[in-house]
């Protein structure tokens, strides 16, 4: 893996591309710098992969009241379940070796069963695929 797909700057070049504004930017750019100080490149290419499948994934539930492939639909449902499950896990190796206070922090802001927690963490997804679609466009583009 290029150690070069993270940098430093990622979420500014990644809003300024995309002209999306991130919603949940602070909280990313301490899972891109625990992801530069760890070594932990490929591990932020999977993160950002599996969010923006879940991405997809919640297009096609939104538009699947339209189909009638119910068993289909009760697949992505669980997909859908088992890749959250998988970005929570993939947040909290990322954050190993974070400060506790850190580590709260994203217990808390993203972990916790509450409605703002499941918000944040749907922004977050958002916000991923924004830095995988500008990943892919900077592939494509060398």
């Amino acid at each position: 893996m290029v150690k070069t797909i993270i940098e430093k700057n990622l979420l500014d070049e990644v809003e300024k591309t995309t002209e999306i504004i991130l919603k949940r930017k602070i909280d990313l750019q301490t899972i891109v710098d625990e992801c530069l100080n760890n070594n932990l490149e490929e591990e932020f290419e999977e993160l950002v992969f599996t969010g923006k499948y879940i991405e997809g994934l919640k297009r096609v539930l939104k538009k699947g009241g339209d189909f009638q492939e119910i068993e289909n639909l009760d697949y992505v449902k669980k997909d859908l379940g088992e890749n959250m499950e998988k970005v929570i896990e993939q947040v909290k190796g990322i954050m190993l070796n974070s400060s506790d206070e850190t580590k709260k922090y994203f217990e808390e802001t993203y972990l916790t069963l509450s409605a703002s927690a499941f918000q944040n963490l749907n922004d977050l997804f958002a916000d991923l695929e924004q830095v995988k679609k500008y990943l892919n466009f900077q592939k494509r583009n060398k």
